[in-house]
């Protein structure tokens, strides 16, 4: 008991030490950037429409999916971890459209033992979050979405679970390429504990904008946003379109200056770069995000109309 309780306590002082940054609430694996595209534009992604990965930044961005859209995504995470996302969108479901996604965590697994050492097998650890969306353009250019998720972080045989709302609203100006965006995440509460106490989760507001320069073939994108209890932060990025297939993608996130150590690697945290490849209706994404000293993330998606 004594040695489960110990490994229990690791793995909630890890995750809220090795995430996106650092945090002083539960369940830590909900700040993870989804999908390769959003990542390599470190996560300023709150005010772009018609990407599957709106499930997860801004459910009114599904609105403007014009087709049948399905994603994978993969991510090698810090330790070996393994995670990814998988979403779904289906659109014209009355008046809008509906999304499906489920985020996951994989931490593997580890040896048992008790407190005078003796080997006790093997446990296992993981996290997943599964969400259903919503999202409608309720006035011409005016996107509205929320999506509904049950989240559960389990290690051995102990387990924590929770629900949570995410809501958000866009509005685009065609006339100037631009469009603005405002977004809670994670409001809820947990509805279990792994021992005693329930965790908090990461409440997360966030503002945003989007802007496609006239002369030049980029789109720009800045967040501004807040976890509670902790202070504003904020991530910018840009999409180059190469040519029609091909897209680069830069980024930065103002949290990498909490993961400084003072280490010859800290100049890049929070810095992220990737690409995309467009072949017909396929969409192939990369990106890769440093953490300075703590290591780096690569992401691969792979997203298909139908």
């Amino acid at each position: 008991m004594k040695t489960k309780i110990t490994f229990l306590l690791f793995f909630t002082v890890y995750y809220a030490w090795a995430s996106e940054r650092p945090g002083i609430v539960g369940f830590q694996f909900l700040r993870t950037n989804v999908g390769a595209r959003p990542a390599a534009m470190a996560g300023s992604f709150l005010a772009i429409p018609g990407d599957i990965h709106s499930l997860y930044f801004n459910p009114a961005g599904i609105s403007r999916i014009e087709k049948r859209t399905a994603g994978f995504t993969y991510q090698d995470d810090l330790l070996d971890f393994n995670s990814g996302f998988v979403g779904f969108v289906q659109p014209q479901v009355g008046p809008g459209n509906i999304g499906v996604g489920i985020l996951y965590k994989d931490y593997g697994n580890f040896s048992k033992r008790d407190t005078k050492g003796a080997d006790l097998g093997q446990f296992s650890a993981n996290s997943i979050s599964m969400a259903v969306g919503y999202g409608i353009e309720a006035k011409k250019n005016l996107l509205l979405g929320a999506s509904v998720k049950y989240i559960r972080f389990s290690i051995d045989n102990y387990f924590a679970d929770a629900a949570a709302l995410d809501a958000g609203v866009m509005y685009i100006f065609p006339q100037y390429h631009l469009a603005l965006a405002a977004g809670l995440l994670n409001l809820g509460t947990a509805m279990s504990a792994f021992v005693e106490t329930k965790d908090e989760l990461p409440l997360n507001y966030r503002v945003g904008l989007s802007k496609k320069l006239e002369h030049l073939p980029l789109l720009i994108n800045l967040t501004i946003y807040q976890y509670q209890h902790e202070a504003l932060n904020g991530a910018i990025g840009g999409e180059f379109t190469l040519s029609k297939n091909l897209f680069l993608r830069l980024g930065y996130d103002s949290m990498g200056r909490d993961l400084i150590v003072e280490s010859s690697d800290d100049k890049f945290a929070g810095a992220a770069i990737g690409f995309g490849i467009l072949w017909k209706d396929f969409c192939f994404d990369y990106a890769f995000t440093t953490y300075g000293e703590l290591g780096s993330l690569s992401r691969f998606s792979i997203i298909g109309q139908f």
